[in-house]
Parts: C-alpha cells; structure tokens; sequence
C-alpha cells in the first residue's frame, strides 16, 4: 500500500532547504521516527523514501516522499499519513499535492459495495411500487430527455425501466419529496366558504403536502421520511466522493458503514409491505402524473398547468351550478368526464371543446401510453393552448 506526496516550497521561503532539514521537520512529531529507509509509527513500521529537486522555470524547491506499507495495519498507517499531512499543511506558504493515494482506493473499494447494494434496494422498491400499482406504461414514456441524449442510453430497454440509469440523489426525490394532489386555488376557495368553525379533515387533507413515504410506506416501516432523506442525502455526497476520486478516509468507511446499517432495514421492510399497498384509481393518476413530471421541466410544467385547468373547469360547472361543491373530488371527477358537461351547459363553443379534448388526448399519452413520445417543443406549443384555455375560465369565474 503506497502514498506519495509532493510538496513545493517557495523559492523565497527558508522553510526546509535541506533533505536533513525535511526529515527533521516530519520527526517533529515525537510519533514519527526516521532511520534510513525505514519510518516508524506508533507499532507500524513502513518504507521511506525522500527525493528533493528544483522547479527549472522558477527555481522553487520540491520534495516528494513515498510511503509504502505492507498492508497488515490500514487504519494505523491511515493515522500516519494523516499526520504528515498536517505537519505538511502548517506552513501556508507551501503546496502539497497527493501524487498516489492507496488508502483512499482500499476504503473507497469497501465502501462502494455497500452503496451499490442500497442504491438497488432502493431501485427495487421503486421499481416495484411503480410497476405494481401504476403498471408498465410509465417506464417507457417517462425516461428523461436528458437520459434519451446520453451516450449510455443508447441501447437501454426503457420496459426493463430508466429507474437503473436514474441519478442516486433523484431516486429518494420520488420517495421524499413533498406533493400536494388539490390545486392551492381550490384550497383558498374552500376556504372562503366554511360557514362553521370547524373543519372535517378529509375536506382539507388532499391540500396538505405529503411525500410518496407518507402516503404509502409510512404505516407500515416505523420510519419518518425524514430520517431516511437526511441519511440518503449523506450517502450521496461519500458516493460522489468515491465516483471522482477524492480523498476517501476510514471515517468516510465508518460513516457509509453507520449510514447503510440505518437505511438498509427500512427499506427492506418498506419492500416487504408493497404487498399491503392499497391505491385508488385516483392515486394511480397522480403517481404517474408525478413521474412524468420529475422527468423533464417542461413535462412537469404542462401537467401542473393541466391541472390547474382541470380546476377551474370543475370550479366553472359549480358556480354554474351543474355541480354540487359537496360531492367528493372522484364524484365531481366522475360527473364532469370527458369535459361533457362544459359544451353540454354552453360553457364552452365546440372549438375549445375539440381543443381541451386534443390536449386531454396530449395528456394521457405523456401520462400512459408506452410507443408514443412528445419533443419538449411540442408540450411547449400544448402549454401555450392550455394557457388561453385557462384565461377564458378565469375570466368566467371573475378571478
């Protein structure tokens, strides 16, 4: 196991001009010992070895020194370099580079096993969940743009699913980060028409932000979403470390270690409950909506826009008075399918009927279906339409 360093000091500095200078200034610490080729540690004792030069172009003095141990004592000789470092970095004025770091590849090396082992676990419960409750469809429509340009996407099967080229951080986004279903509009309205001073819970609990977790894992892993987040958010960061090869210490080992034996039994239990999962044809919709969104900007800004118009539909036919504000959000939702009741009550002319039919068609496609895909351009030509859609209903309603 070998670690090298190079260490320029200033041409104008009298910080270590000699070799014997250089030895001298490492033994400063009373640990460290040096006798030939051999420096000693604590009970660790490795090879050494010292070359100084000049730098031709501005005369500044250089040393690299090599460090090789056997192997037998890693984290000991992980404290040795350690040390050396520090004593290194005390004078300000000089550079240190990490020519050659072993220590970093063996903890790396044994941590990445780890991470590549939750990593999927997590992937098979999304996976899973996904293809068990919302169906097939969504693995194929929704692969990112940004994934369907990438030089390794060329050749995926989007059926086997896009979940195993999807960034580590984006795969706890699905899980923990927070969705309301109701549009906030709809909330401010019901608001403005309670006559009591009490409210039911289920009127307002579809208007409350829930993550994914919460609606459906929580009751069955005795877990907050927020203490996997947390714990997935520092994975993250020791995962980049390794992917660019940084500096990878044995704290770093001890924290993946800590860290994966915290997450990993949440989320097999969370696998272990899929089979207890019970969603509404609803919730089917708005999990598919959510995964189409996450995949692009421009997606996610339709749908959210789609929605919005769904709203102010719904909120036109009761202020008309074709429905009734009390039925349930799947009876109002049922009663106003297929925009119907928008041309039947002369709401709407035949032209914005075919329209929003044309855009609802755009919709369930993004939404469903496996063999067709849009251009970010052409949702954004669907996003204008919708816009003027939703303008003549806020003007109707007199928003």
């Amino acid at each position: 196991m070998k670690v090298e360093y190079l260490v320029i000091i200033d041409s104008d500095s009298s910080f270590c001009r000699t070799t014997q200078a250089f030895k001298s200034f490492l033994q400063s610490d009373s640990e460290i010992k040096i006798s030939g080729r051999k420096l000693t540690f604590r009970s660790i004792s490795v090879d050494y070895e010292l070359q100084e030069g000049r730098n031709s172009d501005k005369n500044d003095k250089f040393f690299h020194i090599k460090l090789i141990s056997d192997g037998k004592d890693t984290p000991q000789f992980s404290e040795l370099c350690r040390s050396i470092k520090k004593l290194l970095h005390m004078n300000t004025n000089n550079s240190v580079q990490t020519l050659w770091d072993d220590i970093s590849f063996y903890y790396s090396s044994h941590s990445y096993p780890m991470i590549y082992e939750i990593e999927n676990l997590m992937r098979k419960l999304i996976t899973k969940f996904m293809l068990t409750t919302v169906g097939l469809g969504w693995t194929k429509e929704t692969v990112p743009e940004e994934l369907k340009k990438s030089s390794r996407a060329d050749n995926i099967d989007t059926n086997i699913n896009y979940l195993y080229e999807t960034d580590f951080i984006q795969l706890s986004n699905f899980l923990f980060d927070e969705y309301r279903t109701l549009d906030i509009n709809a909330l401010i309205k019901k608001i403005s028409e309670i006559e009591t001073d009490t409210v039911p819970v289920n009127d307002i609990s579809d208007f409350i932000p829930k993550s994914n977790w919460e609606r459906y894992f929580r009751s069955n892993v005795n877990c907050e979403g927020s203490y996997l987040k947390s714990r997935w958010e520092k994975l993250y960061k020791l995962r980049c470390k390794i992917a660019h090869n940084n500096t990878f210490t044995k704290p770093d080992f001890d924290q993946t270690q800590k860290l994966v034996n915290d997450v990993k039994p949440k989320l097999v239990t969370a696998i272990g409950s899929l089979d207890k999962i019970v969603i509404s044809e609803e919730e089917r919709e708005d999990l598919a909506e959510i995964v189409v969104s996450s995949s692009s900007a421009v997606f996610g800004a339709f749908i959210q826009k789609w929605k919005t118009l769904e709203s102010l539909a719904l909120e036109l036919l009761i202020l008309k008075g074709v429905l009734n504000s009390k039925l349930s959000k799947r009876e109002k939702n049922s009663l106003y399918k297929n925009h119907a009741s928008l041309i039947e009550n002369n709401i709407i002319d035949s032209e914005m009927y075919n329209k929003i039919k044309d855009l609802n068609r755009v919709r369930n496609t993004m939404v469903h279906e496996t063999d067709k895909h849009f251009t970010d351009l052409e949702i954004i030509i669907f996003s204008r339409d919708i816009d003027v859609i939703i303008e003549f209903f806020a003007e109707q309603i007199g928003i």
